[in-house]
């Protein structure tokens, strides 16, 4: 009998928000129950802290720079994405009867939707009509914007993103957008018989800037406990950090208007985990919830004023590294400290589901064998980049990380190192220390090995 599949998405959450307490309350009640009894996965980063990267490369299990999409541009699907077949294409070529429910920022030749006979497809494009019949913003108004210089080859040009300003949603809440997607999954759930196996696909766009929170939120983690880093820059920052479009929009905020963005933010990641709850209740209320394999993770995280930054666009660990949890059918939970990437997403579970596959084509690796053996490798070294957001190319950041340890390389000969051992909040840049020069002229050499295989246009 084939197993359901379900895959759930959130947009910026960070890693730390599982398991978190905040006034004396869980943030994600729900995720932490599923991760008690999934594969969950400690160090797991993204392969690009921007979102169409990020969630083309999870779906293909391919590195941004070979599949030549690096920016946010959704209009422009590159020729190199023609040969690689997605999860979602793989599940339809199984027998799954496929649907999705939430944003789409997957950019492929030809599109997804042309690829798969979706059986429900629910995406922005539904949620603008709505926004558009209630004279709603799509993406937020423009006291949320600010202006910063972005880079641009070898440029910079004005643009504005959205900033941390807070607010609350004073419409219907059957118009808030992930309201909307849920109310579509839910009257699909309620008319499927699952006679046939399903592969649901859920994408959440909460926590998502800009902070328009539901009311019923916007409160319920007053005055929370924050990093210690917040608006301090690490010793040794690279110069050129704070041209970066994350340090401008930080801007020079007050300790009390972070703790308001922390607070907009975790009633945001709440509210995503009361709908993940929701839905799992759902499944076992339908009767198939222990034969279903779900998946939960997100595109990257947000650094919310840590580093003195805002957003994502920079390889600290708040903007790269990212929660995972697989729930598999008989197989019990376990928390796995290994390094893992999205890359290695697309082949683990198409190794548990049986479905042929070409393992060679992938640039991550199936874990199922360790997950199978309890067996996991004490170091693997997993790997992201970053190559500005829209328009055009901008500012560069290559990084590795190993056992405990990051490089991070910018493309203007400027060198982070961090040992997470002692340093998780990375506040102190050992790029120029010389005990550990060795170390990393060997992370240096094996990002650039790997980039060249990857068709980086980059010279290390």
């Amino acid at each position: 009998m084939k197993k359901n599949f379900v895959f759930i998405t959130t947009d910026h959450q960070r890693k730390d928000t599982i398991h978190m307490i905040q006034n004396n309350m869980e943030v994600t009640p729900n995720l932490n129950i599923l991760a008690r009894e999934s594969i969950e996965f400690e160090n797991a980063y993204t392969s690009c802290p921007l979102c169409v990267p990020a969630r083309t490369s999870l779906a293909t299990g391919i590195f941004p720079t070979k599949l030549n999409v690096v920016i946010n541009d959704l209009k422009k699907s590159p020729l190199e994405t023609i040969k690689y077949k997605t999860l979602h294409e793989y599940l339809q070529d199984a027998g799954y009867k496929v649907s999705h429910f939430g944003m789409q920022h997957i950019t492929l030749e030809p599109k997804l939707e042309d690829r798969v006979n979706f059986y429900k497809y629910i995406t922005d494009d539904d949620y603008e009509k709505i926004c558009k019949k209630n004279n709603m913003p799509l993406f937020g108004v423009e006291e949320d914007r600010v202006e910063v210089d972005e880079k641009h080859g070898a440029i910079y040009e004005k643009k504005k993103y959205t900033g941390s300003r807070v607010s609350v949603f004073e419409k219907d809440r059957k118009l808030y957008r992930d309201e909307f997607y849920k109310d579509k999954l839910f009257e699909y759930l309620e008319n499927e018989n699952f006679e046939e196996p399903v592969a649901i696909f859920l994408n959440l766009w909460s926590p998502h800037p800009p902070l328009n929170v539901l009311k019923e939120y916007i409160d319920k983690f007053k005055n929370p406990k924050l990093p210690r880093n917040i608006n301090k820059i690490c010793k040794n920052e690279p110069q050129n950090r704070r041209k970066g479009i994350a340090a401008q929009l930080a801007q020079e905020h007050s300790m009390e208007h972070w703790k308001r963005v922390w607070e907009a933010y975790l009633g945001m990641t709440s509210y995503a985990d009361e709908i993940i709850g929701a839905f799992i209740q759902k499944l076992k209320d339908k009767g198939i919830y222990e034969n279903t394999v779900i998946v939960f993770t997100a595109d990257h995280g947000d650094h919310l004023g840590q580093h003195k930054m805002y957003q994502k666009m920079e390889m600290y660990d708040q903007a790269i590294k990212i929660p995972l949890l697989m729930k598999i059918p008989n197989v019990n939970h376990k928390k796995v400290e290994t390094n893992v990437s999205h890359l290695d997403v697309l082949p683990t579970l198409l190794d548990y589901l049986q479905i042929e596959n070409n393992k060679e084509s992938f640039d991550g690796e199936s874990l199922f064998k360790y997950i199978q053996n309890n067996n996991f490798p004490k170091e693997r070294f997993v790997y992201s980049q970053y190559s500005g957001n829209q328009v055009a190319i901008g500012d560069i950041r290559r990084a590795i990380v190993g056992n405990k340890i990051k490089y991070v390389w910018d493309g203007d000969t400027q060198e982070e190192l961090f040992d997470l051992a002692i340093d998780p909040l990375e506040m102190n840049n050992l790029a120029s220390n010389k005990d550990y020069l060795e170390v990393k002229e060997k992370l240096k050499e094996k990002l650039k090995r790997f980039l060249q295989n990857e068709n980086d246009w980059i010279n290390i």
